[in-house]
């Protein structure tokens, strides 16, 4: 027998497929990132209102070029290999799990559940240290985003100033602070409390998802600090910037600092805080910071047409088998699970597969052993 089973025939089919759509997302998305870089060179259009954060102030226009250009190449990365994975989920047979009018509103019900971390609840600490890293980092993101299309956007339609500015400024700081906390309450939570469930799982995977993650949060407000004192320092009134309230109180902290000492710690700052991004995006598709969107994506699609118990008796995996198959199930999606289950159960021994397994199928009962072959 073969040691790989042959793909699917889809050479009829002219849908897009699943990892098509995601290969569009990220060039889609990469694309915008780098317009966004080239258009306010040809408009020329500058935010004139008194309240109004300036984009890119004190950093070089090389910076500026290679943010513009590494961005973008990472986007476009990560969306490959994140076709790669979904290549690989599309392997096995088709599963039946199409959205219809009879299951929609189960299925919105259930990736509800998934994003607002319902499952993780039941653990009251666990649920609210992910609900704080997972929408703090949302909000941060949008927060992001706006200030980025309002970049775009000409003069009178220009909206991030005065009031609304402030209100902007306020809610960044709220989620920044929010997010961090979650990623120090992580990082205490793994390597200091340590409990048992834990501990047995950590990897190299946790400290770069967290390390990366940290460094985000408190480079923002480093960056934010110097931003604001670096004002300061050059004679403007930056009283109106009392709403961060987390980066205009340290701000005054280097007040006593030369204009370019402060220009140069800024710089420092924001250089950090996108390269810690560039890494978060670089790491994303091959960790475990992955499941943020394999675990909604997981609640929404575990409804199935085929009914329960469907699976012939003797096909379904035991033992050792059935452990690696919860393990796939933890880590990401149910299909993945079973594209791997259909493609290695008639393959070759388990032992076989798994590192470090020969012991353990030596001990297993005869039975065990038995209902594998």
């Amino acid at each position: 027998m073969s040691t790989q089973d042959a793909p699917n025939d889809q050479s009829g089919d002219k849908r897009l497929r699943p990892y098509q759509l995601a290969i569009g997302l990220g060039v889609g998305i990469a694309l915008f990132t780098a317009i966004s870089g080239v258009m306010p060179l040809i408009t020329g259009w500058h935010n004139e209102n008194e309240w109004h954060r300036e984009v890119f102030a004190n950093i070089p226009g090389p910076i500026k070029v290679a943010f513009y250009t590494v961005i973008p190449l990472v986007l476009v990365w990560g969306s490959f290999e994140f076709a790669k994975r979904i290549k690989n989920w599309e392997r096995g047979g088709p599963a039946h799990r199409r959205t219809t009018k009879k299951n929609a509103k189960k299925r919105a019900e259930d990736y509800r559940a998934g994003v607002y971390m319902q499952t993780l609840l039941r653990d009251s600490a666990a649920g609210l240290m992910h609900s704080m890293i997972y929408f703090g980092f949302l909000v941060l993101l949008g927060v992001t985003t706006t200030l980025e299309i309002d970049h775009q956007l000409p003069e009178d339609l220009k909206f991030l100033h005065g009031r609304t500015y402030q209100a902007y400024a306020f809610v960044g700081d709220a989620a920044g602070l929010v997010f961090t906390v979650g990623v120090i309450w992580a990082i205490l939570r793994r390597y200091v409390q340590k409990p048992y469930r834990i501990r047995i799982k950590s990897k190299m995977d946790h400290v770069l998802g967290l390390g990366s993650l940290l460094v985000i949060g408190l480079s923002g407000f480093g960056a934010e600090m110097f931003r604001i004192a670096l004002g300061t320092a050059q004679g403007e009134d930056m009283s109106w910037e009392k709403y961060s309230f987390i980066g205009y109180p340290l701000s005054q902290t280097v007040d006593g600092l030369s204009v370019g000492a402060l220009e140069n710690w800024h710089r420092a700052w924001w250089i950090a805080h996108v390269l810690a991004f560039v890494v978060f995006l670089a790491i994303l598709p091959l960790t475990m910071l992955r499941h943020m969107f394999t675990s909604p994506l997981n609640m929404y699609l575990r409804d199935k047409d085929r009914p329960k118990g469907a699976m012939r008796a003797d096909a379904e995996p035991h033992g050792d088998r059935a452990r690696e198959l919860r393990c796939l199930h933890r880590r990401g999606l149910h299909v993945e699970a079973a594209a791997r289950h259909r493609r290695l159960h008639h393959v070759r021994p388990l032992h076989q597969r798994l590192p470090g397994a020969r012991d353990r199928q030596a001990a297993r009962p005869a039975r065990d052993r038995a209902e594998d072959r």
